[in-house]
């Protein structure tokens, strides 16, 4: 009998996945299906595009049966290790695994090519699998968000594999790629890990695990590329002469950068895109892409839908979506908004993801949001919170740190008011970015329309 977190993927399987609609499972599905598993699935929410294409998704209560002759289950991480269908699946010998373990089955099959780090993952992956395209390698990928240039988020038979490595709950440690991308590293996820040092550990033993290519942040050279143990070969991007690619921002206005004295366009805003551009450039070479090649298919890289997506320009307002969740990522974000749009009064909806995250940085969340000319803060979106962390912050000290800063900030709860908020508020010329890795992706549309 098969181990309960083993399955052999390399040849077709009947296989069940609950939590199919969630942003990692649902490509991994379309990955599944391409490689010639029959696949069914069940999740909370409708996934007509999935039944579409011939998977099926239970819903509600029914996604509590086992359907018949499945030969192994996988579930996200969101799905309580008690919930029925494990229990039964458990039951009768059938392989049960996280989506994180499955993955890295799956993955070793492949010469994978993963991106990592803190921030930037999904459009780094994205801009990966994006040039690959373009050069003619035909490559399988995992995108974790919607990309307008790809036709699915999840495609599957070739040998070259781009994925995003998620350092949450240590599931890129599952992986054993060919090469890999380190974008950054810094603390997050404190519910999980201890502290940056606990977090650095984890990053370390992942590039262990790296096979031919590591290409890493010139500020990583230490402590990631020269970690013990790391075998590969290491690559370094950044902006200082010493960097084996020399990354420099452009000038004024203009959207791009300048690799190695040599100007490359970019459509998506901001520096911290630039230095993802030039990691997918380094590792792309590696697998015989020209340089120039990769250049010209960055240039019209669209990007990554809730990353800097203009969602509309209503009576000359530009409404803006992106998925910031870190004090990192606001900064990024709101500079690389001020370098395209400036002298335009800037907005900012920020709606913050987990009470914990935002007890541990408020400090850090109010001095990036300041940057804005009007702040508005909804709610906090709750994930993965305990009672302690819901009773030590709410979104009433966020707004009162901003202030004390010299910023303009409300707290306004519900996203209606919000909408007919900035609605009044707002006038021509205006730039109003919604940002948060909560359910505020839907306000940016809903601004767009009541603008």
């Amino acid at each position: 009998m098969i181990a309960h977190d083993l399955i052999d993927l390399s040849h077709p399987r009947r296989l069940h996945l609950l939590g199919v609609g969630g942003s990692g499972m649902k490509p991994f599905a379309l990955l599944l299906q391409a490689e010639g598993h029959e696949v069914s699935g069940a999740d909370r929410n409708r996934c007509d595009d999935l039944e579409t294409i011939g998977i099926p998704v239970l819903a509600a209560e029914a996604g509590h049966n086992l359907p018949w002759g499945v030969e192994g289950v996988v579930h996200s991480a969101a799905v309580a290790l008690d919930h029925p269908v494990l229990v039964d699946a458990r039951a009768r010998g059938i392989p049960v695994l996280k989506y994180a373990r499955a993955m890295g089955i799956y993955a070793r099959t492949k010469r994978t090519l993963a991106v990592a780090g803190t921030h930037g993952k999904t459009t780094t992956t994205a801009m990966l699998a994006h040039v690959l395209r373009r050069a003619g390698l035909d490559p399988s990928y995992l995108i974790g968000g919607h990309v307008p240039q790809l036709p699915v988020p999840g495609r599957g038979r070739s040998d070259l594999f781009a994925v995003e490595a998620c350092e949450f709950d240590r599931s890129f440690l599952h992986l054993a790629p060919s090469a890999a991308i380190v974008t950054n590293l810094e603390a997050d996820h404190l519910d999980y890990y201890r502290d940056l040092v606990e977090i650095t550990a984890a990053f370390r033993a992942f590039a262990t695990q790296v096979g031919e290519l590591l290409v890493v942040h010139e500020g990583l050279r230490e402590t990631i590329g020269r970690a013990g143990g790391v075998r590969a070969r290491v690559k370094t991007f950044g902006p200082s002469p010493d960097a084996d690619l020399r990354v420099l921002p452009a000038e004024g206005t203009r959207r791009g950068f300048f690799l190695d004295d040599r100007f490359v366009s970019m459509r998506m805003p901001g520096y911290h895109n630039a230095l993802n551009a030039v990691a997918v450039i380094a590792l792309a070479e590696a697998y015989g892409v020209d340089r120039d090649v990769a250049a010209r298919a960055l240039a019209d890289f669209e990007g990554v839908g809730r990353r800097l997506l203009v969602v509309g320009r209503p009576r000359g307002i530009a409404v803006v979506d992106d998925y910031a969740h870190h004090p990192t990522e606001v900064a990024a974000g709101l500079r690389a908004l001020r370098h395209a749009y400036a002298p335009r009064r800037l907005w900012v909806v920020f709606q913050p993801h987990q009470y914990s995250r935002l007890r541990r940085f408020l400090p850090e969340f109010a001095e990036a949001l300041s940057a804005a000319d009007r702040v508005v803060v909804p709610e906090v979106f709750a994930a993965r919170d305990g009672q302690e962390d819901r009773e030590s912050v709410c979104s009433d000290d966020l707004v009162s740190s901003v202030r004390r800063l010299g910023g303009d900030a409300v707290h306004i709860p519900d996203f209606p008011a919000v909408v007919d908020f900035v609605r009044t508020q707002a006038r021509t010329g205006d730039v109003v970015v919604t940002m948060g890795a909560g359910d505020i992706g839907h306000v940016a549309g809903r601004l767009a329309q009541a603008l």
